[in-house]
């Protein structure tokens, strides 16, 4: 799955004047974010940004995806914990430099980092009001998984990641299910996905009960796609295909709070052509 978004706190031994030294820890502990997963660069030579987050400070400094970053502040790169260093020493609201390479252009981006807004509010930023990515060959469990999500444009869909040990995902079952029942003919469309086999999948699904559709997720390939670090996850998707709202975890109240974003989406009308 996505790991290494940049914004992890990072303590270096460094030589700094005492207040230089005390500014520069209470910057890192606010963890610094300009959110882009980091991958070693080619040959060794910077740092490859695998993935920016669609709504960060990198992507409003200008940054996309394949960019390869040289150097920050001057300093040049060779491997990811450099710049996840520069980052947590610059602390939220601090100026930036980057020397990005991409194709075989060179050009200086500006990046302010921010406070890290946490693990949901990322995947949030990162994918509500983007199309909902296809998944990949899924085997399908119970009810009907069509071979394309795209296939669901004009009904409001609740994706949920799921895995039979996880009690918060077993909790959540029941107000699918409930969901189900209430709107499933009203023009919602439940799909929870499971990296487990198809056969502990159908297991689980009878044992709690889901009269929702379910399938298999082999190698996870549909949950990197979505960017899943933590289960349940789920997503809703509007009737144009659109993500409109993410719920990380299962706690007091969300059964009501996803109902809410369901009915909502619901009554909105249904794309047109």
């Amino acid at each position: 799955m996505l790991r290494g978004f940049l914004g992890i706190g990072v303590v270096l031994a460094m030589t700094m004047a005492p207040a230089e030294q005390a500014s520069a820890e209470h910057r890192a502990a606010r963890r610094a974010w300009i959110g882009v997963e980091l991958a070693p660069g080619p040959a060794g030579k910077g740092v490859l940004a695998k993935h920016v987050v669609t709504s960060s400070p990198a992507r409003s400094g200008g940054l996309v995806d394949g960019d390869v970053i040289l150097a920050a502040d001057g300093v040049a790169l060779e491997k990811p914990e450099q710049l996840i260093a520069r980052v947590a020493i610059a602390g939220p609201g601090a100026t930036l430099k980057l020397q990005i390479r991409r194709g075989t252009a060179e050009r200086e981006h500006v990046v302010v980092p921010v406070e890290h807004p946490g693990a949901e509010e990322v995947l949030r930023l990162d994918k509500v009001g983007t199309f909902a990515p296809t998944w990949k060959a899924l085997e399908q469990v119970t009810g009907s998984v069509p071979d394309n999500i795209g296939k669901l444009r004009g009904r409001v869909v609740v994706l949920d990641f799921w895995a039979s040990w996880c009690q918060p995902c077993r909790a959540i079952s029941k107000d699918l299910t409930r969901l189900h029942a209430a709107y499933g003919d009203k023009g919602l469309s439940i799909v929870g996905l499971t990296g487990e086999s198809k056969s502990i999948a159908e297991k689980a699904a009878t044992e709690l009960g889901m009269r929702y559709s379910v399938a298999s997720d082999p190698g996870d390939g549909t949950a990197v796609l979505y960017g899943i670090r933590s289960l349940p996850t789920m997503f809703v998707v509007d009737k144009k295909g659109i993500i409109r709202e993410v719920f990380v975890g299962y706690g007091p109240g969300q059964g009501a709070t996803l109902e809410k974003v369901v009915a909502s989406l619901l009554a909105e009308p249904s794309p047109s052509g």
